[in-house]
């Protein structure tokens, strides 16, 4: 079977340590949070290290809004009625709770800063040029929204162009540059300002990157490709500034793995991605080498991880 991404995205966890072999952790465990949504919404928090498990009630919540602030540690999600909620996810209780004008997605956090940062979209009406009896049109416009996490006061929501639109899972936040990066629908990254809403640069990378994540380490994008021959992906290292491919290397054994569900870990200098096996595959970049996988039977979505004591992916 081709190594491929499944096109759905729902996945993970509670842990039946699958270890192939040790591999070295510099500091914290390693927590994932996400929400599961059969036989009614749960925060459902885990400790990959210790298999400890906590889960909290959640209402509806939108695909792609959730955020892990490494300030307070705390995990955030967007509700279905445009409330940004901040929950501690060891005992439940709310850290911030505040309104948004839209249902933002494509979240990511500034901790520097303090902002959370996202999309949202929204119709408009406006009476058809070709109609001679009045009717009106939907016209779609975009929104990029930048809000300060401490307070909910809104930093910037400003109308940006994004073509024909983004892809789901191509969006991080580089904090050298203080950018916000989304990849647009003709390939190309934007590269922008979150707090001026400027598009400071578009980078051409001339194919649709899947399963994206930011290594925090030198500031390089790493992402999981299907290849060609069947259990064979490609893991794939650019220059988000200028679109340059550092490496590519095989990466053996893979069937197919889970669609927008990645990270990169600090702590092991591993890209971390999830097979229709429901194993977290701790992969080397550098190597292609499958370095560690732990295996995982709880189904949730919108999971984010967090090494404690370190920093969010």
């Amino acid at each position: 079977m081709k190594c491929s991404p499944a096109i759905f995205i729902l996945i993970l966890m509670v842990l039946t340590a699958c270890e192939d072999k040790p591999i070295e952790t510099k500091s914290g465990s390693l927590v994932l949070t996400g929400i599961k949504s059969a036989k009614g919404s749960e925060m459902v928090t885990i400790d990959l290290d210790s298999g400890y498990v906590n889960t909290n009630p959640v209402n509806c919540h939108i695909l792609s809004s959730t955020v892990y602030d490494p300030n307070t540690g705390g995990y955030g999600y967007v509700s279905c009625d445009t409330v940004f909620t901040l929950v501690n996810t060891t005992d439940g209780r709310i850290i911030k709770s505040f309104r948004l004008p839209g249902l933002i997605s494509s979240a990511v956090t500034d901790p520097e800063n303090n902002l959370l940062i996202g999309t949202y979209g929204e119709y408009e009406y406006v009476l058809d040029p070709d109609s001679t009896n009045g009717a009106t049109i939907p016209v779609f416009h975009t929104y990029l929204l930048t809000t300060n996490l401490e307070t909910g006061d809104i930093v910037l929501d400003k109308e940006i162009d994004l073509g024909e639109g983004v892809f789901l899972c191509t969006h991080f936040f580089d904090p050298v540059n203080k950018l916000y990066i989304l990849q647009r629908a003709d390939n190309k990254l934007l590269l922008i300002n979150p707090v001026t809403g400027t598009t400071t640069k578009t980078v051409d990378i001339g194919k649709h990157l899947i399963n994206v994540v930011y290594n925090s380490d030198d500031g390089n994008l790493i992402s999981l490709l299907p290849a060609s021959e069947p259990g064979i992906c490609m893991i794939e290292v650019y220059k988000p500034t200028t679109g340059e491919l550092i490496s590519s290397q095989q990466v053996t054994g893979i069937d197919s793995y889970h669609y927008c569900i990645c990270a990169y870990d600090p702590g092991t200098k591993c890209y971390l991605a999830v097979n229709t096996d429901n194993e977290v595959m701790f992969i080397e970049p550098a190597t292609g080498t499958i370095a560690k996988t732990v295996k995982l039977d709880y189904q949730l979505n919108d999971i984010r991880f967090l090494r404690k004591q370190a920093e969010s992916f």
